[in-house]
């Protein structure tokens, strides 16, 4: 009988395959655990109706806690003191903390996000220069659905360093603006213009749209220098229907640019 297969029989003793045994029915407990919670946290998630942000925070609360007793049963298992698994979680916290500054940020930036809610879950938002509707909010990123149909994710860290434009007023509704200029032409007035070719145009949408739309596009006048006269034009559109709202958006403003260039052709 060789050394290593001496070795290996002593290892193999009761006592250590009772050890090893109990470890693994504590990391399959664990498993099991968390799995259940989570699920649990969802079940009871959607009879409360909590939002998907406020879910993800109870998620990573529980499988931290969990993975907190497990750790602290293995190491008991095994008779490691409390003092080392003290020191351990300090130094691989310091560690990590250096080595994965941009994540631990996105983390902290999301639990911030989570809990102020400068936005919520399908609200019509503008981060920066990323508009969209929120689909995600999770602890590193916050996911933007946006008018091209795709999904944008921007780093919690970021989120907090932008300028955030909230379109999602009261009652689930997109209050929606967009700037529309048009240039100064000798025969065509202020009036004549807003009467006679903006508001038909939107008329026609609206009339078209009206099963769909909570409340009429309203306008108003944005901007009057030298090169130009910019007007506002505020879309209202429920919350929920945001591929419809892609679709019919720029419908819209094709509407009045097409109105703009008939008018002004038989003005001219």
């Amino acid at each position: 009988m060789g050394v290593d297969d001496q070795m290996f029989s002593e290892f193999l003793t009761s006592e250590n395959l009772l050890l090893i045994a109990t470890g693994l029915v504590i990391l399959i407990a664990v498993l099991i655990a968390d799995r259940l919670v989570r699920r649990a946290i969802s079940r009871y998630s959607k009879r409360l109706k909590l939002e998907p942000h406020v879910e993800n925070i109870f998620k990573l609360t529980a499988r931290i806690v969990i993975a907190a007793v497990g750790m602290a049963a293995l190491l008991s298992l095994f008779g490691v003191g409390a003092d080392w698994f003290i020191g351990v979680s300090a130094l691989t916290g310091a560690a990590i903390g250096f080595a994965s500054t941009q994540t631990v940020g996105n983390f902290l930036a999301g639990l911030y996000i989570m809990i102020s809610r400068p936005f919520m879950v399908k609200d019509y938002v503008k981060i920066g220069d990323v508009e969209g509707e929120v689909r995600e909010i999770t602890i590193n990123y916050t996911k933007i659905y946006t008018p091209t149909y795709n999904i944008t994710e921007i780093p919690n860290r970021k989120v907090l360093d932008s300028t955030i434009l909230n379109y999602s007023g009261k009652r689930n509704i997109i209050d929606y603006s967009f700037q529309m200029g048009f240039p100064h032409l000798e025969k065509i007035t202020n009036k004549k213009l807003i009467e006679e070719c903006i508001m038909p145009a939107i008329d026609k949408f609206y009339n078209k749209y009206e099963d769909i739309l909570p409340k009429k596009p309203e306008m108003s006048m944005f901007k009057f220098d030298r090169l130009e006269r910019a007007f506002l034009i505020r879309m209202f559109f429920p919350e929920g229907k945001i591929d419809a709202f892609y679709d019919i958006q720029p419908e819209l403003m094709q509407n009045i640019a097409n109105s703009w260039d008939t008018y002004k052709t038989e003005e001219i």
